[in-house]
């Protein structure tokens, strides 16, 4: 049982890098290095987790060990399905739309480097937020030859990241209170928001299903 656990984190740990490099290498060189930094530093209950303990909203496949990782790997393909059928130019905001699908749910159990909660925290998304904002900051004081050494700029990488904390912030949509918690979540209020929101309510209907081969081989 080990050793296939162990695989099926393999596995979903290359779809999540490739869907990384393909995404953002070929013209957003330090997003790219500055989101493998991120997933390398996700902790190991991330590639384990349910996307949810009850089931009562998520497909089948986001359930049980690395539903979590199928679930954003899921809004992430949502979101460029959506982006393609929008009218509205959305593509100088698209790489950070991207990173927050990705990493929208990677506090889900709290602070990564931190003693994991037993359940999921409501204030995740705001959480969330926090890590990759404090991260990137982080990662552009450590990376100022690299930065200036691509096509890219650390103004741009700024962009994306400010798009992607915005997002993270409110892809809980209306859903923004609970009565377990006195934390009021943000909710969307710009194209950004909403759609990357919408990306996340649709990846967790039941009505979805995921296909490894997908993030291989995109129709």
């Amino acid at each position: 049982m080990a050793v296939d656990g162990e695989k099926k984190h393999s596995d979903e740990k290359g779809l999540f890098k490739k869907v990384v490099v393909d995404e953002f290498g070929p013209t957003k060189p330090v997003l790219c290095k500055f989101a493998l930094e991120i997933l390398d530093s996700l902790p190991e209950w991330f590639w384990i987790e349910p996307a949810s303990t009850t089931g009562k909203y998520h497909p089948r496949h986001e359930l049980g060990e690395g539903g979590l990782a199928r679930h954003s790997l899921m809004v992430y393909r949502w979101l460029k399905l959506l982006l393609e059928a929008n009218e509205q130019d959305m593509s100088e905001y698209a790489a950070g739309m991207a990173l927050a699908c990705l990493f929208h749910d990677c506090c889900k159990r709290g602070m990564p480097g931190k003693e994991p909660s037993e359940h999921t925290l409501f204030e995740h998304p705001i959480l969330a937020a926090k890590f990759i904002l404090d991260r990137a900051e982080r990662f552009a004081k450590e990376n100022k030859d690299f930065i200036e050494s691509t096509s890219d700029d650390e103004d741009s990488f700024k962009h994306d990241i400010a798009v992607a904390v915005s997002a993270i912030e409110a892809h809980m949509g209306k859903w923004n209170t609970n009565k377990h918690s006195e934390v009021v979540l943000p909710k969307p209020k710009t194209p950004i928001q909403f759609m990357v929101h919408l990306a996340d309510y649709i990846a967790s209907r039941k009505c979805t299903s995921f296909d490894g081969e997908f993030f291989v081989n995109p129709c």
